[in-house]
């Protein structure tokens, strides 16, 4: 039977940071804090049965309150970009130039949430709740956000989100978790295997919108519908990826990524449209991940969400959430070693 542990992990300003350890007997182990909702390490066993962190972590609390790169956070209300901002006649925080990014300055990854836990003899969860202020940023409403953590006991790792608001809002949540399966970044993600269920990529202008039009993966570099290393791919692509993947949602595994030097696999199943792929290429940064400084090609983040910036392409997913009613985001993380 799985086992959680709360412990105080530091501060952020004057605000107590909470830590969540979720374990279970196999070796695989969940650390959360109350802070943005984070998952802030992930252990899996490798074949030998050594568990490591696959996941990219930062020091401690004062680092994750200085943190701008989203590392392990729940991004909301919306992910990825919203152009200049506006969705009809409102207007959102312009915090990435002209546009709205990651849910604003005070978006969901920055905020504190409630949290509560639960043990089961199937699984271990911790479930994080927040009202979302709309003042700061400009969403309509005060939306009744809720984010659960739940690791059972055969090695899957669910993520559930749901959100509810009595006013008409937008809702297109996303984890921004950076995994690097070789265990403690040992590796370069390049060394990856990766496999997508997905035919077409979204086209991207120089500010990381998209233009409205979907292009076929044959024969480019965002080709992954058979296994192929990630840095065979970047030699094709040396900018790196930072890019919206269409996923087949009805596929059992959208997504599927191993690491053949410690024999990790990880099986991504969601009910989300989208992928976005972020491969930290050029990320060289002063600040220290998994005790080294941060550098280009240290994890993969792997951003399941709708389509960034639906609400301005007709036909496209649908993230406007009506009045009073439930939706209801799941990702399911199944780990093999």
């Amino acid at each position: 039977m799985g086992s959680i542990d709360i412990s105080e992990w530091g501060r952020i300003g004057t605000e107590q940071v909470m830590r969540i350890d979720l374990s279970q007997p196999n070796g695989m182990s969940v650390s959360c804090i109350n802070y943005g909702a984070r998952l802030v390490s992930l252990l899996v066993p490798d074949r030998a049965g050594k568990s490591e962190n696959i996941v990219l972590g930062l020091a401690d609390a004062e680092a994750y309150g200085n943190d701008q790169a989203s590392f392990g956070a729940t991004v909301g209300p919306v992910a990825g970009r919203i152009a200049e901002g506006k969705w009809g006649t409102v207007q959102l925080e312009q915090n990435a130039g002209e546009n709205h990014i990651h849910g604003g300055s005070r978006g969901w990854g920055q905020q504190f949430w409630n949290f509560t836990t639960e043990e089961t003899a199937e699984a271990v969860t911790v479930t994080f709740t927040l009202e979302s202020t709309p003042e700061a940023v400009g969403y309509p409403g005060r939306l009744q956000a809720k984010i659960s953590y739940s690791l059972d006991a055969e090695g899957c790792l669910t993520i559930t989100m749901t959100g509810a608001c009595s006013e008409e809002t937008l809702f297109n949540p996303t984890s921004h978790i950076y995994f690097n399966l070789s265990g403690e970044a040992k590796r370069p993600i390049t060394e990856h295997i990766l496999q997508l269920a997905c035919e077409e990529v979204l086209e991207l202008d120089t500010d990381k919108l998209p233009t409205g039009k979907k292009r076929a993966v044959d024969g480019t570099a965002f080709d992954f519908r058979e296994a192929t290393v990630i840095g065979d791919a970047i030699q094709k692509k040396p900018e790196g990826f930072d890019d919206v993947f269409l996923m087949h949602s009805d596929e059992q595994k959208q997504l599927v990524l191993s690491d053949a030097g410690s024999g990790r696999e990880m099986a991504l199943s969601s009910n989300r449209s989208s992928i976005v792929l972020f491969s930290t290429t050029d990320m060289n940064e002063p600040y220290l991940v998994n005790g080294r400084p941060m550098q280009s090609h240290l994890g993969l983040a792997i951003e399941a969400q709708e389509m960034p910036d639906a609400i301005h392409h007709p036909g496209w997913d649908n993230i406007v959430l009506a009045p009073n009613t439930l939706a209801t985001r799941v990702q399911n993380y199944n780990f093999t070693w």
